[in-house]
């Protein structure tokens, strides 16, 4: 693997565990007691919300680059 599939692998690794960090933790804002099942599920909901937020970023750059 290159160094440039290297570094793009981690900034996506890296951009992943920042969206994650702030949507869960927006989730933990939201909710009025957090109990083991609820942080689960938030958890769970902020990694799709990582996904997507990645995603949409991903397309807006690229639709841009045309």
């Amino acid at each position: 693997m290159s160094a440039a599939g290297r570094w793009s692998g981690a900034s996506a690794a890296v951009e992943l565990a920042v969206w994650w960090t702030v949507l869960a933790a927006l989730w933990l804002v939201f909710i009025s007691s957090p109990d083991l099942l609820e942080c689960l599920v938030g958890a769970a909901a902020a990694l799709l919300g990582a996904c997507a937020a990645r995603a949409a970023r991903r397309a807006a750059v690229t639709g841009a680059d045309r």
